[in-house]
């Protein structure tokens, strides 16, 4: 009888420390997903003109991931969020940061261009 109940209590043991690990591992593996959660919930957001929305989710994005690969395309969607919401003084200060911050971007020359065209506008 005392046998038995040692079986058990160790298979018991085992089968807890076994579902204790996975319950550990479950969260990391989300959590390494959170910012393509965040990008992608912000460019819906961008898709309904909710602008507000959407650089509140890119922040945070920023924020707190700060080494994640969405990093770039969350601060060039910020100042693409103050251009189509016509703030131009915000949208040019966020285009160049993003010039500033990842000069070897591919999107570089289009916010460079987003620049000029904030420049030509205000020249009216």
């Amino acid at each position: 009888m005392i046998q038995r109940r040692l079986v058990v209590t160790v298979v018991l043991c085992c089968t807890a420390l076994g579902f204790a690990n996975a319950q550990v591992s479950t969260p990391k593996a989300s959590s390494d997903q959170y910012d393509v959660i965040l990008f992608e919930k912000a460019q819906q957001a961008l898709s309904k003109s909710n602008f507000a929305e959407a650089r509140t989710l890119l922040n945070a994005l920023i924020d707190n991931h700060p080494n994640s690969d969405y990093v770039p395309r969350a601060k060039l969607s910020i100042a693409d969020s103050w251009y189509f919401e016509h703030a131009f003084k915000q949208a040019e200060e966020e285009y160049r940061d993003f010039v500033t911050f990842f000069p070897s971007r591919p999107e570089v020359a289009e916010a460079q261009r987003r620049i000029n065209s904030i420049h030509k506008d205000a020249s009216f």
